[in-house]
């Protein structure tokens, strides 16, 4: 087995956003992909609809914290309360607590991955990234994740209403690319 026929790796950070999430979900489903949503607690608890959506369609449910601050320098039960509310928010919706765990601007330290270790969570960071949480325009964002594939196949996205057509059209065009390449996509489990 080639190991560049499988394991490219879509993963959506900052969600769930009304403008994308459900943009992403049918875009994904139309190309038969299954990826990986970050969620924010505050969309969460926001827009639980759409956790539940994302749940449904067999995409891995995951925390990007409560409320997306910098974590080192936070106190240890603030800490905790970004990673445990997130979960507990998940988990009511989807009856599945994350073990994934995805930190604010990629950064954490020794007291944040003490606390995933005792959760058994995993941080996920990245490693192909296109800044697309600026509005560069989606062929920019797509040029930027091609040019890194196959050998980063971690690929972040973001969802936020202020990229929302320009994250669904680099999706969609993303997907389309890499299909052609003869690459495949599988949600981080």
């Amino acid at each position: 087995d080639d190991s560049t026929a499988h394991g490219i790796n879509l993963t959506f950070d900052d969600g769930p956003e009304p403008t994308t999430t459900e943009g992403l979900l049918e875009i994904l489903a139309e190309h038969k992909v299954k990826a990986t949503f970050f969620f924010i607690g505050e969309n969460v608890k926001r827009y639980p609809e759409l956790v539940l959506a994302a749940h449904k369609a067999g995409h891995t449910v995951a925390n990007h914290s409560l409320t997306h601050p910098f974590l080192p320098g936070q106190s240890l039960r603030r800490l905790e309360r970004e990673i445990d509310e997130t979960n507990r928010l998940i988990d009511e919706i989807t009856g599945h607590t994350p073990t994934l765990f995805r930190p604010p601007f990629g950064v954490m330290d020794a007291r944040v991955a003490a606390l995933l270790e005792a959760r058994r969570m995993s941080p996920v960071y990245w490693s192909n990234v296109a800044s697309d949480w600026l509005p560069i325009g989606a062929p920019a964002v797509v040029k930027r994740v091609l040019r890194r594939l196959p050998e980063d196949k971690l690929i972040v996205l973001h969802e936020g209403w202020s990229i929302a057509a320009q994250s669904l059209e680099a999706t969609a065009e993303i997907i389309r690319e890499v299909k052609k390449l003869g690459l495949k996509f599988e949600p981080i489990r």
